[in-house]
């Protein structure tokens, strides 16, 4: 006998068999085409042969503990099969009676239903089961309270068994997790890759916690690694529903958990959406620190003399850096040898998050701030992130500062470096435009003449760097991307707009700005670089080289302390180009620069396969693309979780030091001043109570506190959380790749014939003509295969768009004319 199962699922089944046939990949021949390309008839099988398959057949997907039915007579199996088929059935009718709800024509009688339902509150058993279980399963807040909407009601109160109630939980997490992987075409070793930063224990007990005691962001991410699809596969059998991503993201869309729009790149890296209200509580209670280690110490400087300037977006909240100028008089007053000392101000976001911290852990959680199309997502919790920490106008803010100056050539005169904690008073917030049109109407060398200074130091900076190889020196004509936004359109269907904005790289090329309009042919519908962006750039890189050449200045200065010191940095390390080894490879990239072609692009492209990857070591080299012989990332403690640290190593490094100096005077150490501001980590409070009794009675503390540099920060992992940082990396390239495809998609439903013009930029694949390009008008890099013969870099196109599909990541070109 052979029974064909329609495609809308194994209707009728029991979820036991449908479960048997999904794991014989019976379908499997079908599962890489779209939806709208699969076969009437998914598959035909033997029902005797359904019958016959092996119980090793059925992937189990419910935690049963084995001591649940110990001391009886029940088969493990078959009561854990028992909770799943009755979980399944659950989660499908509960899901059914919210879309029928939602669903529902909108009169006034279906309104109040919809009202009626959504204002009932499940009983304080049901409520623990199911709250905070979507967390980070739905991009908007809303979305988690739908799906917990879905469990109220008699049907889910009249449930006595809590497994049943747990298991359709995790059918409808199954669920999103399913959804999530819409779009994505990999091999299930490039799916584990992609996934590999979660947490990938497999530990029994922290399952079983999971499901009976706790749920946080680690059972999330615990949950999104597992990538467990099979209750979510049987869950829209039972429905009806066609088992593929794309269903069970439109299934999540109907029940209003999800948007049309969903970020799923952003549900699927596992990042955390939002703040607990333990992490908001923290955040609180940052409002009332009183204990600065450093004010304590006298290690804070009062720098508000000096007019600071913060210059970011507009719509910039997390303000972390600001610059100032100090004009250094000589003796006899002459003005040609005025000097002058930069000032890099940095928000001392670790006065208020040290390491140890509720607001540490919490930074430690997430690692980076996200910057994508729809909006940011902080690392830390918007009070301190864009109010207690930001370096805000008109107001006092901590700092952590770094003063320096350069010779003649650009170079750093190391013996001017200073770094201190400081108090600083923010005089002007501007945005990039404002200090553009300042430096651009003679405002910037007259009234706010340290402006002026700035921008020449930044330019003296380029140029020094350009002069040691660096990257800005290489490609003179860098490629220009694309930065897309969405925004609130009313007139939009979904009532969202997007925004293409193409510019050139801000720290690229000789700058070509505003000023000179930048006339290369690779600036073609490009936004010129501003001067406002180098000075910034040049002056955080500046920030970076000074502090990796300072810490050999204060280990030298500590090593006469009476305390041991260490200053551990993450150095940021590139190696130079390898040309020697490559001569013919060489010889075509200078060809391609000489000749221009494709104004300069092709070149750019090309130089790319000599450039190597940036590590992060704690052993100092060089970086050769900024053409530094050092360099320290920690401009931006806010948004980076590595910077964070860096200030914390930093602020140690110097208090040790002083209270060094306080022993060699014969001092006592400030009795409310802990081991962890000092970066002792393994020494509890007791031990140092106890540490400064004996202070009292010894003349001074030299032989007493003896410190092996190995035991100092020993909370301090530079490595720590390379996974995510890689991942946020990803997250926000597919993010801004989907919006730029739907920007491109909304064009073609406008004017199916819209065409945009295009360079070829180098061949990737000459058997299957397949040539890298650039699309001027989206600042896209992309790939096109040539059916018209072999093409030379430089060949201009005319492209017309052949099919667009932006959850699934296709946009494919034909060449017209």
């Amino acid at each position: 006998i052979s029974t064909p199962f329609p495609a809308d699922g194994f209707v009728g089944l029991k979820p036991a068999a449908r479960r048997t046939i999904h794991n014989n990949n019976v379908w499997a021949p079908w599962s890489f085409l779209l939806p709208s390309q699969q076969p009437p008839c998914l598959a035909t099988i033997r029902l005797s042969e359904l019958r016959a398959l092996p119980e090793t057949y059925v992937e189990p997907w419910f935690p049963l503990a084995k001591t649940a039915v110990e001391g009886t007579d029940l088969d493990w199996d078959d009561v854990r099969q028992d909770i799943e088929e009755k979980s399944i059935l659950l989660a499908a009718k509960l899901v059914q009676n919210r879309l029928d709800l939602l669903q529902s024509t909108n009169d006034s009688i279906a309104e109040e239903k919809k009202e009626e339902a959504n204002s009932l509150v499940p009983s304080a058993r049901i409520a623990a089961m199911v709250q905070n279980r979507f967390m980070d399963l739905a991009c908007r807040e809303e979305g988690e309270k739908e799906l917990e909407r879905i469990f109220v009601g008699p049907d889910v109160e009249g449930e006595s068994n809590d497994r049943v109630i747990q298991g359709a939980v995790m059918a409808i997490q199954s669920l999103c997790i399913y959804g999530t992987q819409v779009g994505v075409r990999a091999s299930p070793e490039k799916l584990r890759r992609m996934v590999s930063h979660l947490d990938h224990r497999r530990n029994p007990d922290l399952i079983q916690r999971d499901l009976l005691e706790r749920w946080d962001s680690g059972s999330v991410r615990r949950l999104k690694y597992q990538l467990q699809k099979t209750a979510a596969s049987e869950l829209m059998a039972e429905l009806g529903w066609k088992r593929t991503p794309q269903r069970a993201f439109d299934l999540l869309v109907a029940l209003n958990a999800w948007e049309a729009h969903e970020d799923v790149s952003l549900l699927r890296s596992g990042f955390p959406l939002r703040f607990s209200s333990e992490e908001l509580e923290a955040a609180t209670k940052a409002k009332s620190v009183t204990i600065d280690p450093d004010e304590i110490l006298g290690l804070r400087k009062d720098l508000r003399h000096l007019k600071v300037f913060t210059i970011d977006g507009p719509s910039t909240m997390e303000i972390d850096d600001g610059l100032s100028i100090e004009k250094i008089e000589t003796a006899d007053n002459i003005e040609d040898e005025t000097r002058y000392r930069i000032w890099i101000h940095i928000a001392d976001a670790e006065r208020l998050a040290p390491p140890g911290s509720d607001l540490f852990e919490t930074a430690r959680k997430r690692i980076t701030s996200l910057y994508l199309p729809r909006g940011s997502i902080s690392m830390l919790p918007p009070l301190v992130s864009t109010d207690l920490m930001s370096l805000r106008s008109n107001e006092d803010s901590h700092a952590l500062s770094l003063g320096v100056e350069i010779n003649e050539d650009g170079s750093i005169d190391e013996s001017t470096i200073q770094v201190a904690p400081s108090l600083i008073h923010v005089t002007y917030r501007l945005s990039y435009d404002e200090v553009d049109e300042m430096l651009e109407e003679g405002i910037g060398y007259a009234e706010e003449w340290e402006l002026g200074v700035l921008m020449d130091v930044a330019t003296t900076r380029r140029q020094f760097r350009i002069q040691n190889g660096s990257t800005e020196g290489l490609v003179p004509n860098p490629i220009p991307y694309n930065t897309v936004s969405t925004y609130s359109d009313n007139n939009a269907p979904d009532g969202v707009g997007v925004n293409v904005k193409v510019e050139v790289s801000h720290n690229a090329g000789v700058n070509q700005t505003a000023e000179s309009g930048g006339n290369s042919q690779a600036l073609e519908n490009t936004v010129p670089a501003s001067s406002s962006f180098m000075l910034v750039t040049e002056g955080m890189i500046l920030a970076g080289e000074a502090l990796a050449r300072w810490r050999k200045i204060v280990l030298n200065e500590t090593s006469k302390s009476a305390i041991p010191s260490s200053l551990r940095l993450p150095y940021r390390t590139q190696p130079s180009p390898d040309f020697l080894s490559r001569e013919r490879e060489r010889n075509t990239m200078d060809n391609l620069l000489e000749l221009n072609v494709g104004g300069g692009l092709c070149y750019s492209w090309y130089v790319r396969r000599f450039l190597q990857s940036v590590k992060v070591s704690e052993v100092a080299s060089p970086h050769a693309g900024l053409g530094l012989k050092f360099y320290v990332q920690w401009t931006s403690p806010i948004r980076r979780f590595s910077d964070l640290q860096v200030h914390a190593s930093v602020k140690r490094c110097l208090r040790r030091q002083r209270v060094g100096e306080l022993l060699n005077a014969g001092k006592s150490i400030p009795s409310n001043l802990t081991p962890q501001h000092l970066g002792i980590s393994y020494m509890t409070s007791e031990e140092w109570i106890e540490l400064l009794e004996q202070q009292k009675s010894t003349e001074g503390l030299t032989e007493v506190l003896e410190l092996d540099t190995d035991d100092l920060d020993l909370d301090i992992n530079y490595m720590e959380g390379v996974g995510l940082v890689g991942a946020s990396r990803f997250l926000q390239r597919s993010s801004q790749q989907y919006w730029l495809y739907e920007f491109v998609n909304r064009l073609f439903k406008e004017d199916p014939d819209v065409t945009f013009s295009a360079v070829i930029l180098g061949c990737v694949n000459p058997e299957k003509q397949q040539y890298a390009i650039y699309v001027y008008e989206l600042g896209l890099e992309h790939r096109y295969l040539s059916v018209t013969g072999m093409l030379d870099p430089g060949t201009r196109l005319r492209l017309k768009i052949e099919s667009v599909i932006p959850r699934h990541g296709v946009l494919s070109f034909v060449r017209v004319g």
